[in-house]
């Protein structure tokens, strides 16, 4: 009755699917027939173990007064059911396991690993480059272009993209906010070659393009390449902590316009008033359809389009005034592939899900910048897609101030980090490492009050001088843990003491 019962209950279960009425159309010598594939198959395997399990409980009935022989026999016989049943269940399992591969394969077809991981040979020998001219404890380093959430575990340097299911939400917030593609119910966030004021931010000291791309550029400059992988270096680097103003624990990381979040960052930390980044006006933006229409062009770059025949596309040119480095900003509504070009001539091709800053190239008045995004036939919907250019003249004056007083790291481990720091000013210290409520910080042997920048990287006040700085990783879970495991071994080897007690009294007796 267990057997029935389980079998009623799967059945049920399975009758609440919302596959469970659905029919796929199969072709067939010149005949169109419909099945109940999830039903045939679903409930075909249900009853097949169902038969296989009772088999293997069926019963064969004795006389009364039977012979030992004939009770043998019996025996014998409803141990053959139970070995058969055994091997039919097996048999089953195999069945269903390779069917589940079959239509998983079906479905979801490999991955090709030609190039896989991208840049192979030539990734792997700059990487080892980057790390053997590398005297620095801890830095961080990025691929331009990603081409999986997890690059920096699986070529193995410290970088910023992960996607994990324990990311911190603060964390993620964090990075959103900074313009990457990010989103906490996603469990992950991804860097891209975005804006140089968020790589402030985050101890980005290298990049690697690795599609024979020269990225050379006001803000990145080429240290190395070997085939068609670049390792540039970031000419505005600040390390895992430096000094900056007070204000910069003020600032507000929920806005949703990353550009006016950045130009409000730069100028409460530096204490320069005056924006960084300058939006590309409307009137320096057109906003073209190819094989749709474009219903509404609104302002902030927002349109609306419909009717996407194949091959169709929506372009953005944006015109800047100045020179300096441009960055766009695109919201996208579906899986879009995009192109950015500059004079006609592509720079990159990508496709993102999320939201997401990148840059393009410096760029002069007298070029044409062009996002251009490709939609599938049919599509309709809105996008939004905008342009800044940095000053860069006031973007490395803010770099030199932030640049003056930085931390040495004297010593890094995973659960401690030490440095030195002298600062010209009384300030901030921020850094880059995320608190998850175990790190302490200590300044000058004594622990100090930790403030969050934008909810998450730890901070603290400084005066000027001179100062040792240390960070301690202490996991209150871990302290907990092994105190109740302690308890627990002591609980058990109590009740063990106590129910073998009598067993061995009387050993000692005899």
């Amino acid at each position: 009755w267990h057997i029935l019962a389980s079998a009623l209950f799967t059945g049920a279960l399975l009758c609440c699917s919302n596959d469970a009425l659905s029919t796929q159309t199969v072709e067939a010598f010149g005949l169109t027939l419909e099945f109940h594939v999830y039903l045939i198959y679903n409930f075909g395997f249900l009853l097949a173990f169902t038969a296989a399990l009772l088999y293997g409980k069926r019963k064969v009935k004795l006389p009364e007064e039977a012979e030992p022989a004939e009770v043998s026999r019996a025996r014998y016989r409803q141990s053959c059911y139970r070995v058969h049943s055994r091997w039919a269940v097996l048999t089953l399992v195999v069945l269903e396991m390779a069917a589940n591969l079959l239509s998983f394969g079906l479905y979801f077809p490999g991955t090709g690993v030609s190039n896989y991981p991208k840049g192979k040979e030539a990734a792997a020998s700059m990487f080892r480059y980057m790390a053997e001219r590398e005297k620095e404890p801890f830095y961080r380093a990025e691929v331009d272009h990603a081409q999986t959430l997890n690059d920096d575990a699986l070529n193995g340097y410290n970088g910023i993209s992960a996607f994990t299911s324990s990311a911190n939400v603060r964390i993620t917030e964090f990075m959103k906010a900074l313009g990457y593609g990010a989103k906490n119910t996603y469990n992950r966030y991804c860097y891209e070659e975005s804006s140089p004021v968020a790589n402030l931010l985050l101890d980005i000291k290298y990049m690697l393009d690795r599609d024979g791309r020269d990225r050379s550029s006001s803000m990145f400059e080429e240290v190395h390449h070997y085939d068609n992988v670049y390792l540039l270096k970031n000419t505005a680097y600040l390390p895992l902590g430096f000094l900056a103003e007070p204000e910069l624990a003020e600032v507000d990381f929920t806005q949703t316009e990353p550009f006016a979040l950045q130009n409000e960052i730069f100028t409460a930390m530096t204490g320069i008033q005056q924006n960084v980044w300058t939006p590309i006006e409307d009137k320096q933006v057109v906003v073209l359809g190819n094989g749709t229409q474009v219903t509404t062009s609104q302002t902030q770059g927002r349109c609306t389009y419909t009717e996407c025949e194949e091959g169709a596309y929506v372009s953005y040119f944006f015109t800047p005034g100045e020179d300096g480095l441009v960055c766009v900003y695109l919201d996208l509504p579906k899986r879009n592939d995009f192109v950015v070009a500059v004079n006609g001539v592509e720079l990159y091709r990508e496709t993102i899900s999320l939201p997401q800053m990148l840059a393009v190239d410096d760029i002069s008045p007298m070029d044409s910048v062009e996002v251009r995004v490709l939609c599938d036939k049919g599509e309709s919907g809105s996008m939004t897609v905008t342009a800044c250019q940095l000053d860069n003249d006031l973007f490395f004056r803010g770099y030199d101030l932030l640049n003056a007083s930085t931390m040495d790291i004297t010593s890094f481990r995973q659960t401690r980090v030490e440095g030195t720091i002298t600062c010209d000013r009384d300030g901030l210290l921020y850094t880059s490492v995320p608190q998850n409520g175990n790190w302490h910080l200590y300044v000058d042997g004594q622990e100090a009050e930790i403030t969050l920048v934008g909810d998450c990287m730890i901070s603290t006040l400084l005066p000027q001088g001179s100062h040792t700085v240390t960070f301690r990783y202490q996991n209150k879970a871990f302290s907990l843990g092994w105190k109740v495991s302690l308890v627990c071994l002591l609980v058990f080897g109590t009740c063990a003491y106590l129910a073998y007690k009598p067993e061995l009294e009387k050993r000692k007796k005899k």
